[in-house]
């Protein structure tokens, strides 16, 4: 709640300082590619079939790449609405961790979110917006007695970014993500049960062509 606040109150700064510009700078339809820095928070229970539970967050930055696509209108107040889809890959793989004496991992192999987008122009070629959607986390878990799932988690993701135009038809963006997933538990019979709630923190710099 408080990070949508806190987008929410920056968007309302934007408009209330946004000045005059050219009509339709970011309207069009658009697709592009993205680097990023991700930090994984992980938290991982495993809950022995006689004792206590023990919790670890496995926390992680590592490098991603990702591709984005999307439709965007910009009215000529300044004000901007659109949607996109994103699909991203970690360029590695999460630590094991031991707990309650036995190793697990979890593997995440893509994220995929569809999200809406607000914004406001703050100069003729400078876009500041928001975002905010729902994400599904693909991934592959190691657990107890050497036992292999794959899964998927749900989640919510918001946003917040920068978009710079470059001539008609280039694009470039900085943009922070935050991710959270419900928790996805694995039990398996005479084997403590896994626990694990994904979460992200991004920062991705993309380049993309508006059509």
């Amino acid at each position: 709640m408080k990070k949508a606040i806190a987008l929410g109150t920056l968007l309302a700064l934007g408009l209330s300082a946004a000045p005059a510009y050219a009509e339709g700078t970011f309207t069009g339809f658009y697709a592009g590619a993205e680097v990023a820095a991700a930090r994984s928070d992980t938290k991982t229970t495993v809950t022995p079939v006689t004792g206590a539970a023990a919790t670890r967050t496995n926390k992680k930055t590592q490098a991603d790449i990702g591709l984005f696509g999307g439709f965007g209108y910009q009215f000529d107040n300044g004000f901007y609405l659109g949607t996109e889809a994103s699909v991203n890959r970690p360029t590695g793989q999460n630590k094991a961790v031991t707990l309650a004496g036995v190793s697990v991992r979890e593997r995440p192999q893509y994220e995929l979110a569809i999200k809406g987008v607000a914004g406001i122009g703050i100069t003729d070629s400078t876009l500041l917006y928001a975002s905010a959607g729902i994400a599904q986390n693909r991934a592959k878990y190691q657990l107890p007695n050497n036992v292999t799932r794959k899964a998927t988690s749900s989640g919510r993701v918001l946003g917040i970014g920068v978009a710079q135009a470059f001539g008609d038809n280039l694009i470039g963006r900085v943009e922070y993500e935050n991710t959270t997933y419900d928790r996805k538990s694995f039990a398996t019979a005479g084997a403590p049960t896994v626990t694990y709630k994904p979460a992200s923190n991004r920062i991705s710099v993309g380049l993309a062509y508006k059509f």
